[in-house]
């Protein structure tokens, strides 16, 4: 691997875990329109599964008093069952035209989030939490982009600690399990290897950074940069897929 790319790789996934360490997700939304650029999805994937798997559980340790079962399990069963097919499709390419979809789609969940009124006495359809589980597990498999559900979890978390730990418990699942389909189809290859090894460090101080960061923000300011960083990964999908079509 050359220097140039090393520098590269390390620059992008450090901003992208900084977000993290702010947002409690959205590192993928970042990192993978760059590294696209360089590499093909069936490096990235594989590549920063095990580097989210282990500060997914670093996350989830460090907010552990906020983990609520209720909310993680129905969730996680859905995400689970979508990223089997969604791996599985990763073999045969990822197609642009179906993460140009993506991208509006939660461009337009965002926006909702944004101007929606809190209702504290609104029931959650469980239909439609399903739904958006199973697809977000499915683009997580064949993008790395497990999102959709997030527009569930952002309506019932109270704060940000229990978004946190919440969310990143299910990101935890999402990388374990994947990472299990990933070695048995044979994704992981000498340059996804190498991309680990890269990306570690990188994450590790881009958490850091969001960390010092996180302690500067209000409840409020955290609330409005989680619906942020959504809107902004449905735009940077957007973009990347739109550029990949033309």
């Amino acid at each position: 691997m050359e220097p140039n790319r090393i520098v590269f790789y390390f620059v992008c996934i450090c901003v992208a875990f900084v977000v993290k360490g702010l947002a409690g997700f959205g590192d993928p939304l970042i990192s993978t329109p760059l590294l696209s650029l360089r590499l093909p999805n069936s490096v990235i994937t594989p590549g920063l599964a095990p580097v989210s798997l282990i500060l997914n559980a670093n996350m989830v340790w460090k907010n552990r008093g906020h983990f609520s079962a209720k909310i993680v399990l129905p969730i996680s069963v859905f995400v689970l069952l979508g990223i089997i097919p969604g791996t599985l499709l990763l073999k045969f390419g990822s197609p642009q035209w179906l993460k140009l979809l993506l991208g509006l789609l939660i461009i337009g969940l965002g926006v909702e989030m944004l101007t929606r009124k809190h209702n504290e006495n609104a029931k959650p359809n469980i239909y439609l939490r399903a739904i958006a589980s199973f697809f977000s597990g499915l683009t997580a498999g064949l993008f790395g982009i497990n999102l959709l559900f997030l527009a569930y979890m952002e309506r019932v978390a109270t704060n940000r600690e229990e978004f946190r730990a919440n969310a990143c418990f299910i990101f935890l699942l999402d990388n374990a399990f994947r990472l299990i389909l990933l070695f048995a189809e044979g994704l992981y290859g000498k340059e996804a290897l190498l991309l680990s090894v890269v990306a570690m460090p990188a994450a590790v101080l881009g958490m850091k950074l969001g960390a010092l960061l996180d302690k500067r923000v209000s409840d409020r300011l955290s609330h409005h940069l989680i619906i942020y960083v959504f809107i902004l990964g449905g735009i940077s999908t957007t973009i990347y897929a739109l550029l990949q079509l033309l």
